[in-house]
This record gives C-alpha cells, structure tokens and sequence, in this order.
C-alpha cells in the first residue's frame, strides 16, 4: 500500500484503515520521512542523522556551528549534497562539508564514538565537554510577550508537515516584533533547530537579534545549541528541563516555556521580556 514519497522527500502518502467509533474505513494517511543523512568533512563520514530530508545544506552548517566544529560560517568553504539508493534501506542522502584542513582534522580528532541523532551530546569523550567552549551572549534585544506569541502564530501557521502527518518539530527565528524570519520541521528537533539556525547564517543574520522558537522541550542539548549559536532568547510550547534551564541561566540566554496564548512560564533571565512596554524583571 505505499507509495512514492512527494518530490521534495518530505511526506510520504500511504493507505490505512482508520478506526471510529464502530467504523473501520480505509484513509489517506501521510507519514513524515524519515532518512539516514549522512553529514561529512572533507568527503570523510562525520556522523549519521535521521532526518527529514530537505534543507540539507542549511541542517550541515546549524550542526557545524551548533556542535562546536567552527566559531561561524565564513570557516565554511561549501557544502556539497548528495544521494543514494541501499537495498533494504532506501533513500540515503549526504552532506559533505568543505573546511580548512585544521579544523576538519581537529572536528575528527574530537569526536569519539557515532551519533544516531544530532542530539549534541554524541561522541564527547567526558562529561567535562559537557558545556565547554560556550561564551556568554551577549544581547540588548527585548521583545513583547504578545510579539512571541505572534511568533509563535505564526511558526504553527507554517508547519506544513506537521499538518499533514502529525509527526514533525518545528523550530523558527524571528524578530523582536513577531516577524517570521525562518522556519525549518524535521523529526528530529535537533536537526529543525540546526536548519533554522543554518538558514539564518547562510543569510548573514544576526542571531544576537533574533527570537528562537521551538515546538518541542528545552533540554541541555538544545540550550547548547542555542548558546553555542548566540541566540538571546529560546521560547517553547513545551517545558525546560534542569540542564536546560541551567545552560540557559550560565550563557544568559532568556528561557520561556509553556507559551499558551495569554501565558508564558519564564525560567531566567527575564529583563529581556516585556509587558505592555516594562520588563518582566530587571536585572
């Protein structure tokens, strides 16, 4: 009962049989593709992600910049795509990252073991890489309660796979008004925040300037990515954990979860959000 994935690899239509009340009926029914993508340095495996594949290019600069390899994208030379066909498997697809020749060896000297998700935490050799190499952002941006709200509309308003299979995250920049800036789904949310950050490099933003949102919870992997990257502030329809949280307070990134229309939980650094015009807290 399958059928050929969409052109753009991002949803996969099937039939099923959808079960109501007492009716069994058969249904259109469309799934997220999921795919093993395979990011390389200098046409060397690096790691392997499942993925949604699309934005590729965009997904292997976020991961170099938010996994530490480089300080930014001018240290990206190119990134070549590509994909193959495995019997059993399917589609696999690549994106080979272009560096120069220090800091491919250093990236591969690193890294000690393969990641199945680009969870950011994979292949550290100690618990004390945990949180290395982050500096504190640095950030005089301040936006409205009701501007990420608005961002927040508008990130839902975009989720073109999530509406059709349920089974995508989604992360989005904007600005300090509400403006949509990028959005990026993938099923991992790992990979959508690397997307949208990749998205917003390659276009020379500036991320100090930018309001992040995320449709799935705020854990230490993804407050690393976050602080690795210089996003000031990081808002969720979901919650933060401890480490989450705890990354966020050290890199003075502001932390907002569980943002409902009319509500918000703010975790640190709260003199960045404003209501009616007046910080939540200052300092």
């Amino acid at each position: 009962m399958h059928k050929q994935p969409d052109p753009q690899n991002v949803v996969q239509p099937l039939e099923g049989l959808r079960v109501e009340a007492d009716q069994v009926r058969v249904s259109n029914e469309d799934l997220a593709v999921e795919a093993p993508c395979e990011i390389r340095l200098g046409g060397r495996s690096y790691v392997l992600l499942m993925a949604t594949p699309a934005d590729l290019e965009h997904l292997a600069l976020g991961f170099c910049i938010t996994e530490g390899i480089v300080s930014g994208p001018q240290e990206v030379l190119g990134v070549s795509l590509g994909q193959d066909e495995l019997p059993g498997v399917g589609q696999v697809f690549w994106a080979d990252v272009s560096l120069p020749p220090e800091l491919a060896r250093g990236a591969r000297a690193r890294r000690s073991a393969p990641a199945a998700t680009s969870c950011g935490l994979c292949g550290l050799e100690s618990f004390r890489d945990l949180g290395s190499g982050i500096s504190s952002v640095e950030s005089s941006l301040t936006v409205e309660m009701a501007a990420i709200q608005k961002l927040f509309i508008a990130m839902e308003t975009g989720q073109r796979i999530y509406r059709r299979t349920g089974a995508a995250h989604a992360v989005a920049l904007g600005t300090a008004q509400g403006e949509l800036l990028h959005l990026a789904e993938d099923v991992g949310r790992h990979n959508a925040m690397d997307k949208s950050l990749g998205m917003a490099l390659g276009q020379g933003r500036d991320l100090g300037q930018c309001v992040c949102t995320v449709s799935g919870r705020i854990s230490l992997e993804m407050a690393l990515k976050a602080a690795r990257a210089g996003v000031p502030v990081v808002c969720s329809v979901s919650a933060a954990t401890s480490l989450g949280r705890q990354i966020c307070a050290q890199a003075g990134i502001t932390l907002v979860g569980f943002v409902r229309q009319g509500r918000a939980t703010v975790y640190c650094h709260p003199q960045r959000v404003l209501r009616l015009g007046k910080p939540l807290q200052d300092g």
